[in-house]
C-alpha cells in the first residue's frame, strides 16, 4: 500500500530525511496528478479544510500553498499512527501512496490565503524585543519589597533568591503553598500564583547575577568551615550546590540561615535530613555556619536566559523560512496560518502529543507570552507559494 519512505521512527527523523525520489513527483505534478488530487480532496478533505484549502474552522490548518513533501509525510503520519486525529485517520486512512502524493500536490498548488492589513497597525504590532519576563513583572514587584529587585536582598533576615536553580525555587514555593513550610505571608503570596508564573519567577532569579550578603555573621568563620564539611555532599564545599533540587548557601544572609535551620529543628519546615542535621547543632554552631556561608561567593546557576520573541523567531526561521515561508518542501509554511491552530500545534509539541523531538525541544520552554507572540507573528505574515524547478543533469563522458 505504501511505496514511499516508511515511517519507522520518530517524526523528527522523518521530517529531516532527504526528499525521496517518490516524493519528488509531488513537487513537479502533472495535470492528471492535480486533477486526481482535487477529486480526492473534494470527497475526503473539503468538508474540514475547504476545496481551495481555506478552512472556516480556525482550529484546523489552511492547506492552500502548504509545502507538498510536508503534507505527504503528515498524511503518512496519520495513517501510521504517529499523529492521532480520528477524523484525519478516517479521511485518509484508505488512500494509497499515489493518492497521498496527489492530494499533497493539489493543495500545495493552490494560492494561499491573503492577509489583509489590520485596521489599526499599532494596536496589532508585536514587540519582538519585549522583555521575556514582562508578564510576571507585577509579581516580581511584590517580592522586591523584601528580596530586592534582582533577588539580592539588602534586608536583614531575608534570603537572597539568586544562585538557586528554578527547580529548587519551585519546590520551596510549593512547600509554602502546602504548609510544609510555615510562613503566613509567603503562604498567602504563593497561594495566588499559578505554576507557570512560579516557574518563570524561578528562572528570572536564577539568571540574575548573585551577590554576597551585605550582612556578615557574628560567629567564628573558621569553626563554621569545619562544621560545613558535613554539608558538602549536598551543598558543595563552598556552599554552591550543583544539584537542581538543592539550595546554594553561599553568600546567604546569616540571620536568615539561622532562622531556616531553627525552622527545620522545630518542625516548621518538613525535611527529614535537614531536621536531623539541625537537631545536632547548638545555637553557637548555627551562628558559626551562618558566618562561614555568608562570606562565600555565590555562583550563578547554569540556567539560560529566556529568548525574546525575536530570538525564538530567528530559530524558527532555520527550518520554516523567513516570515514563515519555508523554501524547503519538508518543512511547513507558517505564514498566514490560523492562530488557533498554530497555538494548538505548539502546545501539542510541548506536551509530546505530537511525536517530534526537535519540535518538543523548541516548544517545551515556551511560556504564554512566547506562544502568544510567535503565533501572532506568523499568523500575520503574508504566505507565499513556492515553485520548484528541475535542474538539468550534468553531462558525463
Amino acid at each position: 500500500m505504501i511505496a514511499g519512505p516508511t515511517i519507522a521512527g520518530a517524526q523528527s527523523s522523518i521530517s529531516t530525511q532527504p526528499v525521496q525520489q517518490t516524493e519528488r513527483a509531488a513537487l513537479f505534478p502533472t495535470k492528471n496528478m492535480l486533477k486526481q488530487g482535487r477529486t480526492i480532496a473534494e470527497s475526503n478533505c473539503a468538508k474540514c479544510h475547504g476545496l481551495e484549502g481555506i478552512t472556516q474552522d480556525k482550529s484546523r490548518p489552511n492547506l492552500a500553498g502548504q509545502r507538498a513533501v510536508y503534507l505527504y509525510r503528515v498524511l503518512q503520519a496519520y495513517q501510521n499512527g504517529y499523529r492521532i486525529d480520528q477524523s484525519m485517520g478516517h479521511a485518509g486512512g484508505f488512500l494509497n501512496d499515489e493518492g497521498l502524493l496527489s492530494l499533497a500536490a493539489y493543495y500545495a498548488s493552490l494560492t494561499p490565503v491573503r492577509i489583509e492589513p489590520p485596521d489599526d497597525p499599532e494596536a496589532s504590532r508585536i514587540d519582538l524585543a519585549a522583555d521575556p519576563f514582562e508578564n510576571i513583572q507585577d509579581n516580581l514587584k511584590k517580592c522586591a519589597k523584601c528580596h530586592g529587585e534582582t533577588g539580592n536582598s539588602s534586608a536583614s533576615g531575608m534570603p537572597n533568591l539568586t544562585a538557586q536553580h528554578p527547580d529548587y525555587f519551585m519546590s520551596a514555593m510549593q512547600a509554602y503553598a502546602d504548609g510544609t513550610r510555615q510562613h503566613r505571608m509567603m503562604t498567602k503570596l504563593v497561594g495566588n500564583l499559578d505554576e507557570q508564573t512560579v516557574s518563570e519567577m524561578g528562572v528570572y532569579y536564577a539568571v540574575q547575577e548573585p551577590e554576597r550578603s551585605e550582612k556578615q555573621g557574628e560567629g567564628d568563620e573558621a569553626a563554621g568551615r569545619v562544621l560545613a564539611e558535613e554539608c558538602t555532599g549536598c551543598h558543595g564545599e563552598d556552599g554552591n550546590a550543583t544539584a537542581d533540587d538543592t539550595p546554594s548557601l553561599a553568600g546567604q544572609d546569616p540571620k536568615y540561615f539561622v532562622k531556616a535551620m531553627e525552622a527545620y529543628r522545630e518542625g516548621e519546615r518538613h525535611n527529614e535530613a535537614m531536621a536531623s542535621a539541625a537537631d545536632g547543632l547548638s545555637e553557637t554552631d548555627l551562628e558559626n555556619l551562618a558566618t562561614f556561608y555568608a562570606a562565600r561567593a555565590p555562583a550563578k546557576r547554569a540556567v539560560r536566559v529566556p529568548f525574546t520573541a525575536a530570538e525564538w523567531i530567528d530559530r524558527c526561521e532555520r527550518c520554516h523560512g523567513i516570515d514563515g515561508n519555508s523554501t524547503d518542501p519538508r518543512f511547513p509554511m507558517l505564514a498566514g496560518q490560523n492562530p488557533e491552530y498554530l497555538e494548538q500545534a505548539l502546545r501539542a509539541y510541548s506536551d509530546s502529543e505530537r511525536d517530534n523531538s526537535t519540535m518538543h525541544a523548541m516548544a517545551a520552554p515556551l511560556n504564554e507570552a512566547d506562544i502568544r507572540n510567535i503565533v501572532g507573528y506568523y499568523s500575520s505574515r503574508q504566505p507565499k507559494s513556492v515553485i520548484y524547478a528541475q535542474l538539468p543533469c550534468e553531462e558525463t563522458d
